[in-house]
């Protein structure tokens, strides 16, 4: 039974609600961030009505309660076939379940009747990106620019540029939004080949832990810490991380596996699968981090636990983490062969020179 289902089964039954009572916890549920019970209690004696649908159908996507949310979308889009709000709530659904073509296609259906729909103009970039179409993002972000430019559309289209291989075009867009974010400002430095830079300006904010994009600063650090091949300053930022912070332990495995830290990547991805978001990951990396510590055993129960998971293996992620474990092998046989060179009286050399001479 799936972990959605068990909540809903658990969830106490809603008291009696008349019409005019569930209106007023409709208008709180508009104004409130989480209200959850008063969604539900609409929704209870006013699931006839769209608005109340739409809203249940937000809530439940934001709970990654997609079969519940597409059951609902799909009962609106039988009785309204031409609803475009509908249309793009399951586009949304869709792009979160990473559908990303069918998410593509529903949106075409929503702009085909509403050109000029912001939500479905950004939307369609963003999955334009995650497809490998960044110039065609970039027009579709430039149409939901329109006549107001703001910073918000101004990331869009610079991340765009940027992941076209436009850096200059990037560059032109950010010198006229008002205060750029620290993450595309480093992507641009990236983009432009000045790695040192980039590195310096996420390290600058890094400490301040409580910045909502604080997890994403320390995962864009690691990246540039690692095309600049800085391993000093990568474990001064991977020393002492916590699970309280899983997608920065998350991109620290992989980190791990490229250093040649195997025994780190194995104990740290076993606290991590504990989280479910991210376990799949976890029992990947583990098992490859078993596999180059020569511990077959250890792989294959990794691999049992990934294989019994609902989700299915994401090859490609699958081909990155070998991809990193036999790199962080070669790294440690480099070390290994250049301490035998300093020192040719210990280690292999010594022996392999001795038996020579012999």
């Amino acid at each position: 039974m799936s972990r959605h289902r068990q909540q809903r089964r658990r969830t106490p039954m809603r008291p009696s609600v008349d019409r005019p009572t569930a209106a007023v916890l409709l208008r709180a549920a508009r104004r409130a961030d989480a209200a959850d019970d008063a969604i539900e209690w609409a929704f209870t004696v006013m699931a006839d009505r769209n608005p109340v649908r739409r809203l249940r159908i937000k809530q439940l996507l934001a709970h990654e309660d997609f079969e519940a949310a597409d059951t609902l979308i799909a009962q609106g889009l039988r009785r309204r076939p031409t609803d475009a709000s509908l249309s793009l709530l399951r586009a949304r659904s869709l792009y979160a379940q990473d559908r990303l073509e069918p998410a593509g296609r529903e949106l075409r259906l929503v702009l085909a009747r509403r050109p000029h729909h912001r939500g479905a103009l950004e939307l369609a970039g963003t999955v334009a990106i995650r497809l490998g179409q960044p110039r065609q993002a970039v027009k579709l972000f430039q149409r939901a620019q329109g006549r107001r430019s703001d910073d918000r559309i101004g990331e869009l289209i610079a991340g765009a540029w940027i992941e076209a291989g436009q850096p200059r075009r990037a560059r032109q867009v950010i010198e006229r939004m008002s205060a750029p974010s620290v993450l595309l400002t480093s992507r641009l430095l990236v983009a432009e080949g000045r790695l040192l830079e980039a590195a310096e300006v996420l390290d600058r904010v890094r400490a301040d832990v409580s910045r909502p994009d604080h997890d994403a600063i320390v995962c864009e650090l690691i990246d540039v810490l690692e095309a600049r091949g800085d391993l000093s300053r990568l474990r001064q930022i991977l020393v002492g991380l916590s699970t309280d912070r899983p997608s920065v332990l998350a991109k620290a495995g992989l980190a791990w596996l490229s250093m040649g830290a195997f025994h780190t990547a194995a104990v740290r991805m076993a606290d991590l699968a504990a989280d479910s978001k991210h376990r799949s990951h976890a029992m990947t990396v583990l098992m490859v981090a078993a596999a180059m510590l020569n511990r077959p055993s250890l792989a294959r129960r990794a691999l049992g636990r990934l294989s019994r998971l609902d989700e299915p293996i994401e090859k490609a992620s699958m081909a990155e983490a070998w991809c990193r474990g036999l790199f962080g092998r070669l790294l440690l046989d480099q070390c290994s062969a250049r301490k035998a060179g300093a020192d040719p009286h210990t280690g292999r050399l010594g022996r392999l020179l001795g038996e020579a001479a012999g």
